[in-house]
């Protein structure tokens, strides 16, 4: 059962314990570290980028001050250029064979996560720190200093902590935030380093916990920072003037969006470019003549996995073949009546069969064989298409 959250109350002619003042600090930090755990997501909020520099003829991994939240709410501030030590890596034990196998191209060697983890440590305490009763000097500091670790290749960052609702920043065990990767030359020194190396790896940036965002000028705008400046940077802005539009393209200088998509509250769509389908779009047609137990072909640019995924929709007609035959194949003399008995689709396979009938010998079974029909296959985008 968690505890509850309390927050000091003070009165004139109280005497202040230790106790009393560390309370007031506790709380202030546990409402940061709940409001960073439960309206944030933990990651990189700023900085923290991992850098090669090879100017001293050894490849050096350096990482940039910067901050970072753990999924406990705690903010990890690393106030300094960090160079990440090599044999830190070796001492873990975290190689595998094929980090120094023979013949391994460098492009081709695992890549390690790197983990930065947050922690408390006690100052120095200076030498006069001594309270009533006290057998010494006591730290009057703690330091919220933090570690880089590594770990193997394909290892993510840690699961969520266990953690009641009050608690407070780093009140269970140890939490890793993943900042980049870096690969090791299988000797002594790290190869390279990288934030993403390959699809699926990547550090986790703070994000928010949200359900709504309300814009208070009435003009909300969502843009992709991939860089220091604004302009040429993707967004999308939902402005609430004039009935209310959506619009998206890439900024200008002063923040303003050059249109390539716009859609009003109405539904009414512009767009700058061409609307292009991961499918066929229109009406394909496809006609001919099909004999018995062969399959219907698709229009060109369709594929039966449109068919069976909904995008497309077919619609078959088969209609029986009108020859000037008289006779029945093997049959050279006689008067003859023909029937088409049967032309149906089942999936894409026909089925044709005629039925003839010798006039001659009414009252005698009919001839039943394979036949061919004509067949037209319209296929068009369905409305569930995504």
């Amino acid at each position: 059962m968690s505890d509850t959250i309390a927050r000091p109350s003070f009165y004139e002619g109280q005497v202040l314990r230790a106790e009393d003042l560390g309370l007031g600090i506790d709380y202030g930090r546990g409402q940061m570290a709940r409001h960073d755990r439960y309206l944030h997501t933990p990651g990189i909020a700023t900085g923290l980028e991992l850098t090669v520099d090879k100017t001293t003829g050894v490849t050096q991994v350096k990482l940039s001050p910067g901050m970072a939240v753990d999924a406990t709410g705690r903010e990890i501030v690393v106030d300094r250029e960090e160079t990440l030590a090599p044999e830190d890596l070796d001492r873990l034990g975290v190689l595998i064979p094929a980090d120094t196998a023979g013949g391994v191209k460098p492009e081709d060697r695992p890549w390690h996560p790197v983990f930065l983890v947050g922690r408390d440590e006690s100052a120095t305490p200076p030498s006069v720190s001594r309270g009533c009763g006290s057998a010494g000097a006591q730290p009057t500091r703690t330091n919220e200093a933090y570690d880089l670790s590594y770990g193997r290749p394909g290892e993510a960052a840690d699961d969520p902590p266990t953690i009641d609702v009050t608690d407070g920043p780093g009140s269970t065990t140890a939490v890793r935030v993943l900042i980049g990767f870096v690969q090791w030359d299988g000797a002594s020194n790290f190869n390279d380093a990288k934030a993403m190396p390959a699809a699926g790896m990547s550090p986790s940036y703070a994000g928010v916990r949200a359900d709504e965002m309300v814009a208070r000028s009435g003009t909300l705008t969502l843009r992709a920072d991939l860089g220091t400046t604004r302009e040429k940077r993707p967004a999308i802005v939902v402005d609430g003037d004039d009935g209310g539009e959506m619009r998206f393209g890439l900024q200008d200088a002063h923040g303003g969006v050059n249109e390539a998509f716009k859609v009003n509250a109405a539904g009414d769509l512009t767009v700058s470019g061409r609307i292009k389908s991961l499918v066929a779009t229109g009406v394909l047609v496809e006609s001919g003549t099909i004999f018995d137990g062969m399959t219907i072909p698709l229009p060109s640019g369709v594929t039966q996995k449109q068919v069976d995924d909904g995008q497309i929709v077919l619609h078959v007609a088969l209609t029986p073949r009108r020859v000037a035959e008289l006779r029945p194949p093997g049959q050279t003399a006689g008067t003859f009546i023909k029937d088409p008995f049967e032309c149906r689709l089942d999936g894409r396979r026909v089925f044709v069969r005629e039925r003839w009938f010798n006039v001659a010998t009414w009252g005698s079974p009919p001839a039943t064989i394979a036949a061919a029909c004509n067949y037209v296959v319209l296929a068009y985008v369905s409305g569930s298409a995504s």
